[in-house]
């Protein structure tokens, strides 16, 4: 809350550079909810007072923030679907190459196939 307030507090230096130092310092915080936080809150309570062309930049750069987090979830889920899909597949191809010497169940049991799965491969090889 300190750090938000900051740039309205009397000092020495210009608002427009306490804004800019503020923003650019909570900046530095790494868990980045509590930095979006903070310079959101530095740009509500010095709306009447920053410049508009520096605010309009702090704001694209939040914008970008949001697209990055939203880029990362989709890329973890891109690549787990991507594991889970060599799983099963090389899990198909465990089933197929031991079925002749195995049980349906017990190829079930250990490649973690469903025994419908395991009955599909003897059926359609």
């Amino acid at each position: 809350m300190k750090l938000i307030l900051t740039p309205l507090m009397n000092s020495i230096e210009e608002r427009q550079t306490m804004i800019y130092r503020s923003i650019e310092l909570a900046k530095l915080i790494d868990k980045k909810d509590e930095q979006i936080a903070i310079i959101a809150g530095i740009l509500t309570v010095t709306d009447k007072i920053i410049d508009e062309e520096y605010s309009n930049k702090v704001r694209e750069w939040l914008r970008m923030t949001q697209v990055d987090k939203i880029y990362q979830r989709e890329k973890e889920l891109a690549v787990k679907q991507a594991t889970d899909q060599a799983k099963k597949e090389q899990a198909y191809q465990f089933a197929k190459s031991f079925l002749d010497v195995l049980s349906v169940e017990e190829v079930s049991k250990r490649t973690g196939l469903s025994i419908d799965e395991v009955k599909s491969l003897v059926e359609n090889p």
